[in-house]
């Protein structure tokens, strides 16, 4: 699939466009949106300055679309805090 990053969560499958991603990236500003930290969009590595990767709100598994509009960016330290890691936010 070109254009997607598939990230794998247990048995679940998360997938958004590269389209999507930017689109994310854009409506958060820039930053996380929940703490508020400054992103960049390149960056999705542990270790990165500004790493984020975008999540869904409403997840695949639940009747979630992969559309930038279910889509919210988080650093990787407030999405490690989400119900995906089996954490709650």
């Amino acid at each position: 699939m070109i254009g997607l990053d598939l990230i794998l969560y247990g048995d679940t499958i998360m997938a958004f466009s590269e389209r999507a991603k930017k689109d994310i990236f854009d409506k958060a500003g820039g930053r996380c949106e929940h703490c508020g930290k400054m992103l960049c969009f390149d960056n999705h590595e542990e270790g990165e300055r500004g790493a984020w990767e975008p999540h869904h709100r409403v997840a695949r598994a639940s009747g979630g679309s992969d559309l930038a509009s279910n889509g919210i960016a988080l650093c990787l330290a407030c999405h490690k805090q989400t119900y995906s890691y089996g954490k709650k936010l």
